[in-house]
């Protein structure tokens, strides 16, 4: 397994984290809760080191630097002035991420007052100013970043050199105040821009990784859509399938229990052919529904493997036109042209619609002849049923319902057409073309380019 990249920034993230922990147990759980902590430890180390310097000065050497054993760097009062300075300018740092900008040019302030109270020779630069610059780069706007920090270098020595805060020698010149003023623009610069430019890395790899936080949770979103879609999707197959088992059965069953009904007391005899013909049928809707709901749930045999369930073939289609034929509807079949071997989803679709045509001649014309042909080109397979509707019975708009719907719904994915329609002579025809080589449903390729 390759080593995972940048492992100092993955060191710093354990180290962060854990620092996280550890004021969350505290009860510090706020961003300015954890600036206020940083902020007293600033203050506490800045106070620690200015009186370590100063212990220092007043030793032997100090004298190298003008002071030496028993020398005051500061009179009590300028010393408590100082101390109070830092405390504020650490205190500064609890609004570096609320506002980073004003957090620095307050730090650059209290950094001038303490510059100019302390000796000439002294030259303390309070540690945090660096840590404003570093929140400067980290959480300012983009484009003041590091302009921001590097205005505020040059602010600072403009500001200490205006005020006295540097040790000229008596009788320097102009080139050794040049000098002197460059040496320390120069040192401020690298300082506050260095930590800015720390603090811009950081706030870079922050945004970077909320970036891929937030694609990963959008690509999650997507994901769960698609899955939601194909879900519908499904539904909307369960429901065509159902319907086409269910009408395609139930529709002989209804006729044959009105003339059941009608024959009971003329002749019993075909009044119980008939209902022996509606248990023959109600078994086999059944079972066709089992099949439907089997293959939708990809429920497991006894055996526990998967169980797929034979779809219809137009090798099938015999035995659909018979059991039209036994539910009283008289149907003619006509073949055009040299049949040729279609794709499992074509016959699947060729059965469904013949299906259905014939459930549907059976609701809104039982009794009337039914005419069924097959055209078969080498381009093309069309299957055409045609049947002259009742005068007395309203047939449904074919622009509505679901055996219409899941009929075009079939056609469009395999390149085809279906046209159900009201013929001129006032018949009605279902017309199907597939092609040889089914197109793909343009819906689909969409949907795998996306």
């Amino acid at each position: 397994m390759p080593a995972a990249p940048y492992p100092s920034s993955r060191l710093e993230e354990i180290v962060t984290e854990a620092l996280r922990r550890a004021l969350d147990r505290v009860g510090v759980r706020t961003d300015t809760g954890r600036d206020a902590v940083l902020a007293g430890f600033v203050a506490a180390a800045t106070v620690v080191l200015f009186l370590g310097i100063e212990r220092v000065l007043a030793t032997d050497v100090g004298a190298t630097f003008g002071a030496g054993p028993g020398a005051a760097l500061v009179t009590p009062g300028a010393r408590a002035t100082v101390l109070a300075l830092v405390v504020l300018q650490a205190a500064t740092l609890t609004v570096r991420r609320r506002a980073p900008l004003a957090c620095l040019a307050l730090a650059v302030a209290a950094q001038v007052a303490i510059t100019v109270l302390l000796p000439p020779y002294v030259g303390f630069q309070a540690p945090a100013t660096l840590v404003a610059a570093y929140s400067a780069g980290a959480y300012a706007p983009r484009r003041t970043r590091l302009a921001a920090p590097a205005a505020a270098a040059v602010a600072q020595v403009v500001l200490v050199f205006a005020l006295g805060g540097f040790a000229v020698p008596a009788g320097a010149g102009p080139a050794q105040h040049a000098l002197q003023v460059g040496g320390a623009l120069l040192s401020a610069l690298l300082t506050f821009v260095g930590a800015a430019l720390v603090g811009s890395y950081v706030a870079t790899r922050r945004e970077l990784v909320t970036e891929l936080r937030d694609r990963v949770l959008r690509a999650e979103r997507e994901r769960e859509a698609l899955a939601a879609q194909a879900v519908l999707e499904e539904r909307a197959r369960m429901a065509r399938e159902l319907h086409d088992v269910a009408a395609h059965h139930l529709s002989g069953i209804v006729v044959q229990a009105s003339a059941a009904e009608r024959l009971v007391d003329a002749d019993p005899e075909r009044a119980k052919e008939s209902v022996r013909w509606i248990r023959v049928q109600g078994r086999e809707t059944l079972d066709d529904l089992r099949l439907v709901v089997g293959i939708l749930r990809g429920r497991d045999d006894e055996d526990g493997a998967e169980r797929e369930a034979p779809q219809p073939t137009l090798a099938e289609v015999p035995a659909l036109l018979d059991t039209a034929r036994s539910a009283g509807a008289v149907v003619t079949v006509e073949t055009d042209g040299r049949p040729w071997e279609p794709t499992p989803s074509t016959q699947l679709a060729v059965y469904r619609v013949l299906q259905e045509a014939l459930a549907n001649a059976r609701r809104h014309a039982p009794g009337r002849p039914v005419a069924v042909r097959f055209a078969w080109s080498a381009a093309d397979l069309v299957l055409t049923v045609r049947n002259p509707a009742a005068g007395t019975v309203r047939v449904a708009d074919p622009q509505t319902g679901h055996g219409l719907v899941g009929m075009r719904e079939r056609a469009a994915v395999l390149g085809g057409t279906l046209d159900a329609r009201r013929a001129p002579d006032g018949a009605w025809l279902v017309r199907l073309a597939v092609p040889r080589a089914p197109a793909r449903d343009s819906r689909t390729a969409d949907q795998e380019v996306s």
